[in-house]
């Protein structure tokens, strides 16, 4: 143990190995940089000195720390270390600590660990992937459901087994359906079946189905226009609105992501992509390149909008070299947010406003509701939300409650 100095640090045992002082110091150091807060600091310096001192065992070079000997760790060694206490055990944080490890080293990123799916299922979800993506032209958000379904049908019928189309049939996909489906939502089950619908056809591109097998695949009662889509009231809104902080950079960012979800009808991950070159200020417009059609758009920018922006960016966001239009303030400092990070700043802002609602496709539906409201047809409204087809559009028209009542008659029987 000559090789290792304990030292306590609030709270915690950091190993600081022989050889490595250096490494632990300036990975402190960048870690502080991006804005982890001083626990996970704690914590991640912890997991570095566990994976040290089973490094220093191994081999005396520094150059050793690569991605090869950190899956070895992670892999081998963590799952029966017998190392002498204290030291750090715990995979999800050890594991991210390396990942940063790694990435602060100019070192690309483990992977992410992959389900164990046969070989011959995983070639053949590559091949529906590219088809869904080059053919059919659905986001990645999309592609990802489908396949999922499509996975767990495969491996349900053919387990390790080759794939063999012949023996998808009318039966096989009914029995599949019954097994799958019991206690699933009705969207759920829409979902699963629309997944299997677009692989058959995926066959039949490759010319190994035929239309009839289709038919194998039931449908669903679907009233679409049964319900009346949600949206908030003027007074809901208000209050949804004054739950965002405009004195903190991170209320400022919060409130603009929200402008974008409420005056653009954008959807979470065209939020989180928005970059600094996708505003034209002059022509009064934002690019949309990250749509879930595929297709670059263009949306004229809101007064409310744009102030917010203005707002956001003057005095809210960090210093950074992201191009990014909305970035994290905490860690990772300065890089652009993530889908979950708009939505989550919705759902923390309709908590705070004492609102039921959890998601942010409803400010979507309070959008169209007071367009359609204001005389706004209904191309109009497809064109700024994006729909491909009208049809999705239509179910507004159930809320344009003063060109309802203009056709309204008396009940039979009533003055």
């Amino acid at each position: 143990m000559s090789d290792h100095i304990l030292k306590p640090h609030h709270g915690n045992v950091f190993l600081n190995v022989k050889g490595y002082e250096t490494t632990i110091s300036d990975f402190s150091n960048y870690l502080k940089v991006r804005g982890y807060r001083e626990g996970t600091r704690n914590n991640y310096r912890s997991a570095l000195s566990h994976f040290l001192r089973w490094l220093s065992a191994k081999s005396s070079q520094r150059e050793a720390i690569n991605n090869e000997m950190v899956v070895v760790f992670l892999n081998q060694h963590l799952p029966a270390c017998r190392c002498l206490p204290p030291v750090y055990r715990e995979y999800k944080t050890i594991r991210a600590a390396l990942n940063n490890l790694l990435i602060s080293r100019g070192k690309p990123p483990l992977m992410p660990v992959a389900a164990k799916i046969p070989p011959a299922i995983k070639n053949i979800l590559c091949e529906f992937d590219g088809f869904q993506r080059d053919v059919c032209g659905l986001a990645e958000s999309t592609r990802v459901y489908r396949q999922r379904f499509v996975r767990t049908f495969l491996v349900w019928l053919f387990g390790t087994s080759a794939v063999d189309s012949t023996k998808i049939s009318p039966e096989a996909l009914s029995n599949f359906i019954t097994d799958q489906t019991g206690g699933l939502k009705p969207s759920s089950i829409g979902v699963c079946l629309t997944s299997l619908r677009s692989f058959l056809r995926f066959l039949q591109f490759k010319g190994e189905s035929n239309v009839a097998l289709l038919a194998g695949i039931p449908r669903p009662p679907n009233w679409s226009l049964a319900s009346l889509p949600p949206c908030l009231g003027e007074d809901e809104m208000s209050t949804f609105l004054a739950a965002f902080d405009l004195k903190t950079p991170i209320g400022k960012r919060d409130y603009s992501m929200a402008r974008c979800l409420i005056d653009l009808g954008l959807r979470c991950h065209e939020v989180a992509a928005l970059q600094l070159d996708d505003i034209n200020w002059r022509q009064r417009v934002v690019e949309l390149h990250h749509s879930k059609s595929r297709n670059e758009e263009q949306l004229p920018l809101p007064n409310t909008t744009g102030r917010a922006f203005v707002d956001y960016l003057r005095n809210g966001r960090p210093a950074t070299t992201s191009r990014s239009i909305f970035v994290f303030h905490r860690a990772p400092f300065g890089h652009g947010v993530a889908n979950t990070t708009v939505r989550g700043a919705i759902r923390r802002a309709f908590s705070r406003a004492g609102l039921p609602w959890t998601g942010t496709h409803i400010l979507r539906h309070t959008m169209a509701t007071r367009m359609i409201q204001s005389g706004v047809t209904l191309k109009e409204i497809a064109d700024i939300l994006r729909h491909r087809d009208m049809v999705t559009t239509q179910i507004y028209t159930k809320i344009n409650l003063p060109e309802l009542k203009q056709v309204a008659v008396p009940w039979p029987g009533r003055q």
